[in-house]
């Protein structure tokens, strides 16, 4: 049995907040976050969504914490917590439409919060504005969405894996948020690398001949997407002409779009929810990583069990994959998208502002 850390939350709350000096080393409690939770009688254990759009590093967040602790998470997607029978464990037995348990066979359930990932709505990659814009309530239903298999059971009795179907739970079951942040240029170019690995997995010989995993594939790349996009983009009214004539100086414009929109909406939903949320930057595991585990641990109450696995950084890409111009270019489009505290959680990605300031 592992002894909670249990850390009051307003005692916890009020630790985490920055101070105006703070160098932004350490993750923090976001600006408008209550101390409480919405349903301060909700049984244990509780929901803590790690909302992250996609390749902010939910994969490493996840797997540290499951070491640490020895603890399982869980997840809205089912495909990734197949049961030794194939199927999938709901985490309430009330909820049979997730979230589902992330390692059901080896590990138990947190007595308190159950780290749970969602990426939410807005991410498709391809696509155009008329599929990627999205409101606050479709944000919010898409952060509830996920999808598991059903169940079979065959003539000897034993259960076996039927279809995968769309599943969704209640929002009153989501107590807590980690809003887990990356920045938005390597954020761009670890969704690159995902493409290349799923091309290599598939023998795509052709696709990886033309997008090579280098500057100039990733421009190649970005410039096949921009134009895929490009009629719906100009038709639609769902973009004013500032953002279009932004769009046509950053490569992979609808990416940058994607990431702002889901950063501005993340905020909305868990504020409209009222839900205690940590703000991480992925960068806080290299600056203070023991810092940064430890007070994603108090605000999820558990407590650690094992060393840290080793934390290696990876390359910092807007230097090397994007020319000055596409940099400034593409900051000013995320200044203009941003709500105002979602740019104070974005303009530390902002060099210009630095050596300004230096």
């Amino acid at each position: 049995c592992i002894a909670a850390s249990v850390v009051g939350v307003g005692t916890l709350g009020r630790h985490l907040r920055p101070a105006l000096d703070d160098p932004g080393t350490l993750p923090f409690i976001a600006l408008h976050s209550p101390w409480d939770d919405p349903d301060q009688d909700a049984p244990w254990p509780r929901i803590a969504w790690l909302m992250s759009f996609p390749n902010s590093g939910t994969s490493f967040t996840m797997r540290m914490v499951g070491r640490v602790t020895g603890l399982t998470a869980a997840t809205n997607y089912g495909k990734e917590c197949v049961e030794k029978s194939g199927n999938n464990i709901p985490l309430f037995e009330d909820s049979p439409g997730g979230p589902f348990i992330l390692s059901p066979d080896d590990r138990e359930v947190p007595d308190r919060y159950v780290m749970t990932k969602t990426h939410c709505g807005g991410r498709c990659q391809s696509c155009g504005p008329s599929k990627y814009i999205e409101t606050p309530e479709s944000f919010l239903d898409a952060c509830l969405t996920g999808g598991h298999y059903t169940s079979k059971i065959t003539a000897e009795g034993t259960k076996k894996q039927g279809e995968f179907v769309n599943s969704k739970y209640d929002k009153k079951l989501v107590q807590r948020a980690i809003h887990l942040i990356r920045d938005p240029f390597d954020n761009l170019v670890s969704r690159f690398h995902l493409e290349q690995h799923e091309k290599k997995k598939q023998n795509r010989t052709s696709w990886l001949e033309s997008y090579p995993n280098t500057a100039e594939g990733f421009q190649t790349w970005c410039g096949s997407l921009d134009a895929h996009s490009l009629k719906d983009e100009t038709k639609t009214d769902l973009l004013d002409k500032k953002v279009k004539s932004l769009f046509k100086k950053v490569p992979c414009h609808g990416d940058f779009y994607r990431y702002t929109q889901w950063h501005n909406l993340a905020l909305k939903v868990v504020h409209d929810l009222d839900l205690p949320t940590l703000v991480v930057h992925y960068e806080n595991y290299e600056r203070n990583y023991e810092g940064a585990v430890n007070s994603i641990l108090d605000f999820l109450q558990i407590g650690r069990k094992n060393a840290l696995p080793e934390f290696i950084a990876g390359k910092r890409y807007k230097n090397i994959y994007f020319t000055d111009e596409q940099r400034l270019a593409a900051l000013e489009l995320i200044r203009y998208l941003a709500d105002e505290e979602t740019w104070s959680l974005l303009e530390r990605y902002d060099d210009s502002l630095a050596e300004a300031s230096g």
